[in-house]
């Protein structure tokens, strides 16, 4: 009985969409929340903090190339690009204060500064072959296919939010998919601008839980 009743008692962790459902719409639209993943924000010398994953992550590295990713399925981790000395490291729930302690041990007595940014970041995912014409109804960022692929991450206004985009790899034939990585403070307002935006794809609009007027 005092077992059952501690777990009650225990906190519940939510995340910023935790309100929200995954929505369905048509020719397998979809869009849900990416819960909980970890997030890491990275600022280092590109030579020496290349060196450094190489060490821990054997199967990827730093991309250097302006918007780009890499994916180390050793660590199940994310590396994006967000600018010349910029990274965000992308992991599994909950694994994010592992590799973070992993980083810290191995850059001791270089220049740089690792935050955890898990909870100030959320995910929203939309995914079906109307997510690339979703997303450009909210930016001026160029989405089309011959400007941007699987793998690209790019930031951007939508609305009046800052987010970062990025395309998933996925199967080849399935869907392209979208990550959005938005602050959480944001995460509501993006999710109903987006499912403004696919009102004629299937998925009905959902107002923001505060009550602001959405504006584009």
């Amino acid at each position: 009985m005092a077992t059952s009743e501690a777990r009650r008692n225990q906190p519940e962790r939510l995340s910023a969409l935790s309100h929200r459902s995954p929505v369905f719409g048509d020719d397998g639209l979809s869009m849900q929340e990416a819960a909980h993943l970890g997030k890491l924000i990275l600022r280092v010398d590109a030579a020496s903090g290349e060196e450094t994953l190489a060490r821990i992550m054997t199967d990827a590295s730093l991309p250097t190339q302006p918007c780009a990713s890499a994916f180390s399925e050793k660590s199940a981790v994310s590396i994006l690009w967000l600018g010349p000395d910029e990274w965000m490291l992308v992991t599994e729930k909950d694994a994010e204060s592992k590799l973070k302690a992993q980083l810290d041990e191995a850059l001791a007595g270089q220049h740089f500064q690792l935050s955890d940014v898990t909870d100030y970041y959320s995910c929203i995912d939309i995914s079906g072959h109307r997510s690339r014409e979703i997303l450009m109804n909210l930016t001026t960022l160029d989405m089309h296919a011959r400007g941007f692929s699987a793998g690209q991450v790019k930031g951007s206004i939508f609305g009046h939010a800052n987010a970062h985009v990025w395309q998933l790899h996925t199967d080849t034939g399935a869907p392209e998919t979208f990550r959005l990585i938005v602050r959480a403070s944001m995460a509501d307002y993006l999710w109903c601008l987006m499912t403004r935006s696919a009102l004629l794809h299937g998925i009905a609009e959902e107002l923001p839980i505060s009550g602001e007027k959405l504006v584009v």
